[in-house]
């Protein structure tokens, strides 16, 4: 929840212009909620029309040349044994049906200074790395697996080199 709205934030204050995709679960969260219902493309993983609606809207600002940020394990990551949860196809999907190409970004430390179910941010940095440009140009979508694959490799291998 912070994470989303801390590279919000940062990212406004920069002058950075993108969308959020964000699950609806988020939208509980006293102000957060209310900040993301304005802000935000809202998904609900449990309803495959809200899910395409979501997707479709999604491309139209992509369409205005208006990035997108996506989580695409689609949750805080809850285990220390394991540095990267597997990830959705949603992400990729939309990548390819568009495009467009995908800047991954490695969050370190945000699970330290903003733990699970906890409403406070503890002080302390994180550290984002931002990852080569990965192009979609001439994929389609039976590559979604493959590409799905590649990313996930690419940020588990940055998680782990940086661990160390």
């Amino acid at each position: 929840i912070y994470l989303v709205f801390l590279i919000f934030l940062t990212t406004f204050f920069a002058g950075l212009l993108f969308s959020i995709a964000l699950v609806k679960e988020l939208l509980k969260v006293p102000v957060f909620g209310w900040i993301s219902r304005a802000t935000c493309v809202v998904v609900d993983r449990s309803s495959n029309e809200s899910r395409k609606k979501s997707l479709g809207f999604l491309k139209k600002i992509l369409a205005l040349r208006i990035s997108i940020l996506i989580f695409p394990e689609g949750t805080q990551n809850r285990s220390p044994e394991v540095p990267l949860q597997p990830f959705y196809d949603g992400a990729f999907r939309i990548a390819i049906e568009t495009q467009q190409p995908l800047l991954p970004l490695v969050v370190l430390n945000a699970g330290k200074l903003m733990p699970p179910k906890k409403f406070f941010i503890q002080p302390g940095r994180i550290k984002i790395i931002v990852l080569d440009e990965i192009p979609t140009t001439g994929l389609t979508l039976d590559d979604v697996g493959a590409l799905k694959e590649r990313v996930f490799a690419l940020i588990q291998s940055t998680i782990i080199r940086t661990a160390n």
